[in-house]
């Protein structure tokens, strides 16, 4: 009796269920039907042929394949941006290098102020005080860049200019300023005086003439140009 209680238990749902389904399913069929009686098999229909494609269909999703990348594709994205971080963290070039732009000039220079440190800096007697190499890589940084602020005006002369015109007129200048003092002063007094009495004398009639470089005044002066 249980049992036969619980089948009709079961088909009194099946039943509600199946009459709500073709009630509903009648009503949208209303859209496109007047007569509702024509459309309740078609509802029947559509119900059970839904019920069977459940029940007895299985349905999975479709696995996509990933799409295989070139090559290439796969170095376009290995390589890294321009912005990246990790560039950024790479040791950049120092500035003195970039001035000079010469390797051969770079690896002398750097060969030249290194021995230069080493002689007359470490060994002498910074490394009496500490074995600290900070302060000497200073200096050495001091100095490069003093050697490329000078290549970079070096580049910018005209050397033609600067040996056949500048140099020549600078040595005619003193030459003939040197001649006129002399022969103030008097070739045969200037042979019978020392260098320094000479210099002296010509310091003299350089000053009177106002023809004397102001750092050569006097050793104060020398600070002051």
């Amino acid at each position: 009796m249980e049992t036969l209680r619980h089948l009709i238990e079961e088909a009194k749902l099946r039943t509600v269920r199946w009459t709500v389904c073709i009630f509903i399913v009648t009503y949208f069929l209303t859209h496109t039907s007047k007569s509702m009686w024509m459309n309740v098999p078609v509802a029947i229909v559509i119900i059970a042929g839904v019920h069977i494609i459940v029940s007895e269909v299985e349905f999975n999703w479709k696995i996509r394949r990933p799409n295989r990348q070139s090559y290439l594709s796969h170095l376009e994205r290995k390589q890294l941006s321009v912005n990246d971080s990790r560039l950024s963290a790479l040791p950049q070039q120092p500035k003195w290098k970039r001035k000079i732009d010469s390797p051969v000039v770079e690896a002398a220079l750097e060969d030249f102020v290194n021995k230069l440190l080493q002689e007359f800096v470490v060994d002498l007697w910074y490394s009496d005080i500490t074995p600290d190499k900070e302060v000497p890589q200073l200096i050495h940084s001091i100095i490069m860049d003093i050697f490329a602020e000078v290549s970079i005006r070096v580049k910018d002369i005209n050397l033609v200019d600067l040996l056949t015109r500048d140099v020549v007129d600078l040595v005619g200048d003193h030459l003939e300023l040197f001649r006129k003092n002399q022969a103030a002063i008097g070739r045969e007094v200037m042979m019978t005086l020392s260098s320094e009495e000479r210099d002296e004398r010509l310091k003299h009639h350089l000053m009177a003439s106002k023809e004397l470089h102001p750092a050569l005044i006097s050793s104060e002066s020398e600070y002051k140009v």
